[in-house]
């Protein structure tokens, strides 16, 4: 360990000492790179996710500064759980520098016990369905990242409990030589013994049967990805998706599938854009997020669906005060359906499913053709520091914990346009509105817990628990 402080103070003075001698320049030329520790990925794949290249002139003043964002770049690529950048060799002639880059490798393959809740959060889980261990969805989730060092994952799901699941993906984001164009496949098969039939109150109602699966579900796809610049990427999927529904929940609600049907197959088409210049994936601090999605469901080959649907959403992050203790954060979406016509029971959702949430509204499902919200965060820095465990963690990945608190104050408005179902649900076609406070925990750089209490519209105060865990 002093060895290691040692090296980073003398590297750190020769540093200084270059910046010093160069300043009536008061810039360098980048000639190359020296990359160590990547036992597997691939140099190029190293530079690509970087915005510095070979080449670039960079002023003296701003250089540290390049590298701490390189350093989170490199980190949020999940390839690495260290990063280090720092000058190598200086040439004061033509003030060209070799930029030397050390990175300690994450571990790649993640056999990932499942244990997750089947409801939409904990909360629902907790009070409506009395932690019942029904509605818990258990197996192995097999994740191998960085398969060929080019940073391609492979992923396979074998789920039993509530949603028996297996599931297949592999992906890998350059296959070509500029490293501009990528590939994706997928396969997806589930089957659910309980389903939720319809929604009344806002609330999901299910139906259970224990001697057949009701609902099962099919996925087959793939797609392409180009990404021109490091934070710019185009991507598009196609998918055919064939459900199958039993007698008992035709009889239940026949607007399960519309139009007399037990069956649901269909091809879909979707083309999104995304412009992410966030700092970090979670709990950004600085930066912007945009995303454009437009997808077709249905080309009228089997008429079981036709759909058209444009969503958008923006996030921005703004640092305020001098010490940018505090952060504002802002999280619009918007989503419309073009067609204007009744949709399926089961295409029809709105709020209240995976991300697309208001809070204080965790309770409830509100179903409907649109919907927009608005999220507003003011976070406050109460402890940003890193954590060694050292022998204490087995697993060398895992022995460095960046770790990050925050207090927040939340204000969350939406509405949900809903012309065909809403007579049983008096939260469509309403303004929601929430406000509260919470605490936010991120850990590992991509792992957070919330715990935020918050008021809604119509009075109701609760305590809510939210969490991103991925590996």
């Amino acid at each position: 360990m002093l060895d290691k402080i040692i090296i980073t103070l003398i590297s750190f003075c020769l540093f200084a000492i270059n910046i010093l001698l160069a300043q009536e320049n008061n810039y360098v030329i980048i000639d190359g790179f020296e990359i160590n520790g990547n036992k597997k990925t691939k140099e190029s794949i190293i530079i690509r996710e970087m915005d510095m290249q070979i080449g670039d002139t960079i002023s003296l003043d701003v250089l540290p500064l390049r590298f701490g964002k390189n350093q989170t770049l490199l980190l949020n690529t999940g390839l690495f759980y260290e990063v280090d950048l720092n000058v190598k060799e200086w040439n004061f002639d033509n003030y060209h520098v070799t930029i030397l880059i050390d990175v300690r490798e994450a571990w790649y393959i993640y056999p990932i016990p499942i244990f997750e809740l089947a409801d939409r959060n904990f909360n629902v889980w907790w009070t409506q369905f009395n932690r019942s261990l029904k509605r818990v969805n258990y197996g192995v989730n097999l994740y191998y990242a960085n398969v060929s060092g080019r940073q391609d994952y492979l992923k396979s799901v074998f789920q039993l409990g509530f949603t028996q699941k297996f599931e297949l993906e592999y992906a890998i984001p350059y296959i070509n030589k500029n490293q501009t164009i990528g590939l994706n496949t997928n396969f997806l098969f589930t089957r659910n013994k309980e389903v939720p039939y319809t929604t009344t109150e806002n609330d999901l109602v299910f139906y259970r049967d224990d001697n057949q699966f009701l609902f099962k579900r099919y996925r087959y796809g793939g797609g392409l990805t180009y990404k021109p610049h490091l934070y710019e990427k185009h991507q598009i999927e196609s998918n055919y998706y064939h459900r199958v529904i039993q007698d008992t929940l035709y009889q239940l609600n026949p607007d399960f599938f519309m139009n007399n049907r037990k069956k649901q197959r269909f091809f879909s088409l979707e083309y999104s854009y995304t412009l992410d210049k966030r700092n970090m994936r979670v709990m950004p601090t600085k930066g912007f997020y945009l995303n454009g999605t437009v997808n077709k469901e249905g080309f009228g080959i089997f008429k079981d669906r036709n759909a058209l649907i444009f969503s958008a959403q923006y996030a921005q992050y703004i640092p305020l005060g001098k010490k940018k203790k505090y952060i504002l954060s802002l999280n619009t979406k918007a989503q419309t359906q073009a067609i204007r016509q009744q949709m399926p029971y089961y295409n029809n959702k709105a709020l209240g499913y995976f991300n697309d949430y208001v809070r204080g509204y965790e309770y409830y499902v509100i179903d409907g053709l649109d919907y927009v919200y608005n999220k507003t965060s003011i976070h406050y820095e109460l402890l940003n520091k890193t954590i060694d465990w050292k022998k204490a963690m087995p697993l060398s990945a895992f022995k460095i914990m960046p770790i990050r608190l925050y207090l927040s104050i939340n204000s969350d408005v939406a509405y949900v346009n809903e012309p065909y179902y809403y007579k049983e649900n008096p939260l469509s076609n309403e303004f929601l509105y929430g406000f509260g406070v919470g605490v936010d925990l991120v850990i590992y750089i991509d792992k957070m817990i919330q715990v935020e209490y918050t008021i809604n519209h119509l009075g109701e105060a609760g305590v809510y628990l939210h969490y991103s865990l991925t590996f």
